[in-house]
């Protein structure tokens, strides 16, 4: 009996119409001014199917920033020009319903923004990256 020979053409067309059924991927946005917490979030992120999208700038986020775009930020609270509660508020405002959450190295304080602290999720760096996609898991599904 000769040997079967594979088609690439139907593989191809069959692995299309898998990748045009599969649920859409979570896109997440992350906000740091430290390129290696960017880098190493996004490569993270990636290698658990979400989309990632980077700034080390929280003026720059905020200016490409679109509602709807994102199922969730991830923003660094202490960042020159504008820290993350700051941030917050702004993209808030654009889109009331995106979920956030904050990266801290240090202690979570309230000062001006006692009205973020009750409302959302924190993630103290540095953080394995099960707990990380564990913890964003959460917040991506749960209720707002």
């Amino acid at each position: 009996m000769p040997p079967v020979a594979i088609s690439t053409r139907a593989t191809t067309a069959a692995a299309a119409r898998t990748t045009t059924t599969a649920a859409p991927r979570r896109k997440i946005l992350v906000v740091d001014d430290e390129s290696d917490i960017n880098l190493t979030l996004k490569l993270a992120l990636e290698e658990y199917g979400f989309e990632v999208e980077v700034f080390d700038s929280a003026l720059l986020a905020l200016d490409n920033f679109r509602k709807g775009l994102y199922d969730l930020a991830i923003l660094d609270i202490k960042m020159p020009v504008m820290n993350g509660f700051e941030l917050y508020r702004e993209i808030k405002r654009i889109d009331p319903k995106l979920k956030v959450c904050f990266l801290t190295a240090g202690e979570m304080y309230s000062g001006n923004y006692g009205d973020i602290l009750d409302h959302n999720q924190f993630i103290r760096k540095p953080i394995e990256n099960a707990e990380l996609l564990k913890r964003i898991n959460e917040i991506i599904t749960k209720s707002v």
